[in-house]
């Protein structure tokens, strides 16, 4: 069923829309970006391999090329690396979610890190010994 627009109007109608295409959403005014209310997004999110072998396509001591919102990368030695990032988030208050290569390893987040660069560190779970892994983080919260 199709109907004009000046026809949605002067029926009262709404339809649900499947697909939306544009390429600037703004405010009312048009003059910015729109508020979104009760929404949120990863405002940073990372891969890097600090494994002696490529894993996922990622090469030894790299930072994956899907990596969003990160300036550099280190590797600081053993399971030990700073991501630094490109805008910082507005207080070391943020959310930091991380994942492995393999099971029974963490990524922790480091009390030294700030709201614009990231210690890292790689363990095993079991003996709590730093290891040069692959893994991925992403971080919740809000910028500077």
């Amino acid at each position: 069923m199709s109907q004009s627009p000046s026809a949605l109007a002067k029926h009262g109608r709404w339809f649900n829309m499947s697909e939306i295409r544009a390429t600037t959403i703004s405010d009312a005014a048009g003059t910015g970006p729109i508020t979104l209310t009760g929404q949120s997004a990863a405002k940073a999110h990372f891969g890097f391999n600090q494994d002696a072998s490529t894993v996922f396509g990622m090469p030894t001591n790299t930072l994956s090329s899907q990596s969003f919102n990160v300036a550099s990368y280190t590797d600081n030695g053993l399971g030990d690396a700073t991501v630094a990032l490109t805008s910082a988030m507005a207080n070391t208050g943020f959310t930091f979610l991380s994942g492995m290569e393999n099971a029974n390893n963490t990524r922790t987040l480091e009390p030294t890190s700030t709201a614009s660069s990231l210690d890292i560190i790689t363990n095993d779970a079991d003996t709590s010994s730093k290891l040069d892994k692959a893994g991925w983080a992403a971080l919740m919260g809000d910028l500077a």
